[in-house]
C-alpha cells in the first residue's frame, strides 16, 4: 500500500531522471547557468513536486489536476532537451537516454492518472446508486395548479 509520494514508482523514476538532468547540465557552458541550464532543472523537479503535491492534496480530483500539470512540465523538459542538442549542448547520447527515461516517466504518470479516474468514476456511480436506490418511505405527489381548477 502506497502511504507517502516517495513509495510511488513514477517519483522514484521520475527523481533520477531529474539527477540526471542536473549531471548533464554540469556540463553546457557557464552563459546558459541562467538560461537553459535553470530552465531544464525548474521543469526536471516540477515533475517530481507536482507528483507530490498532488498525492498530498486531499481528493483524487485535486492529485489528477496535479498529474496534469507534471505531465505538462515532462513536455516542457523533453523540449529543452531538444533544444539543448540542437544548439550542441548535449550530446545524442545522452539526449536519447533521457528521452527513455522520460518515455517512461510519461506512461507511469498516464497510467496512474487513469486508475484514479477509474476509482473516481466507480466511486461517483457507487454513489448515484446509493442515492437512486435509497428508500425514503416517500410517495410522489401530484398537485394542480390554479389552471387546472381546484375544487
Amino acid at each position: 500500500m502506497v502511504k507517502s509520494y516517495r513509495d510511488l514508482d513514477v517519483w522514484k523514476r521520475a527523481n533520477a531522471a531529474v539527477l540526471d538532468v542536473y549531471r548533464v547540465t554540469n556540463l553546457f557552458p557557464r552563459s546558459e547557468q541562467f538560461g537553459v541550464v535553470s530552465q531544464l532543472g525548474r521543469t526536471a523537479y516540477s515533475i517530481r513536486a507536482n507528483t507530490a503535491e498532488g498525492f498530498g492534496r486531499r481528493s483524487t480530483k485535486e492529485l489528477l489536476q496535479f498529474l496534469a500539470v507534471a505531465n505538462g512540465s515532462l513536455q516542457e523538459l523533453q523540449y529543452f532537451l531538444s533544444l539543448s542538442r540542437d544548439l550542441r549542448y548535449l550530446s545524442p547520447a545522452d539526449l536519447e537516454k533521457l528521452e527513455m527515461d522520460l518515455t517512461a516517466v510519461a506512461q507511469m504518470i498516464s497510467a496512474l492518472a487513469k486508475s484514479f479516474r477509474l476509482r473516481l468514476a466507480d466511486a461517483t456511480a457507487r454513489a448515484a446508486s446509493s442515492y437512486a436506490s435509497r428508500n425514503t418511505g416517500h410517495v410522489a405527489r401530484t398537485t394542480k395548479t390554479s389552471s387546472e381548477g381546484l375544487h
